[in-house]
């Protein structure tokens, strides 16, 4: 009898040994795939997809999320600057939404162009204009964000195509994010440096 209840015994700890163990295995696994779920919601970035809505991007590594974002970020702001219709509203929303990713700079370069009268022509020869970013260069690793963008400038009137080799330069420090500013950077020190026409051709 003393015999049969040992036995008992020893195969219900056996029992509870097992149901422990995976218990606690159990939540091992709960709990290692929680933190790489966090870590995964973490790494989450948001991309403007042609300014009109925000697209998820995924991205594993941090730098690269952060090359994304600030391609993004300098394309979108020439856009908004460079691309114009012969409309006055429509050019002052578009300069008012760029002057949103950068610093004053941007606004002074802005002031420039409609003190000579540049935005005025516009609008009183019904001419269009469409900006064209090829490319981006810069190193994530430096602080601030040492920028050079290459572009395409298009100038678009009744009878002709004009189009201008563009670069310009700024530099990039992070900020908070917002509606208006969705990647949480700031273009400061933004500067011309080459408008040089490369052809016109008629339409």
């Amino acid at each position: 009898m003393t015999k049969d209840i040992e036995k008992s015994f020893r195969s219900q700890s056996r029992l509870t040994l097992v149901a422990v163990g995976g218990s606690l295995l159990f939540a091992l696994i709960i709990g290692l795939y929680s933190l790489s779920f966090a870590e995964k919601q973490r790494q989450k970035i948001y991309v403007l997809d042609q300014g009109k809505s925000l697209l998820l991007a995924l991205q594993t590594d941090a730098i690269l999320s952060k090359d994304v974002e600030i391609r993004d970020h300098v394309t979108r702001f020439h856009e908004l600057m460079f691309t114009l219709s012969p409309q006055k509203q429509t050019i002052q929303e578009n300069l008012d939404r760029a002057f949103n990713l950068a610093d004053r700079s941007a606004w002074e370069y802005s002031q420039d162009l409609a003190e000579k009268g540049y935005y005025a022509r516009l609008v009183s020869a019904n001419i269009s204009q469409q900006m064209i970013v090829d490319s981006v260069k810069f190193v994530a690793a430096g602080y601030p964000y040492q920028v050079k963008t290459y572009a395409r400038q298009y100038v678009v009137r009744e009878s002709t195509v004009s189009q201008y080799s563009f670069v310009s330069t700024c530099q990039l420090i992070d900020a908070g994010r917002s509606d208006v500013n969705p990647h949480g950077l700031i273009i400061e020190k933004f500067k011309v440096v080459e408008n040089n026409l490369v052809e016109t051709r008629k339409r």
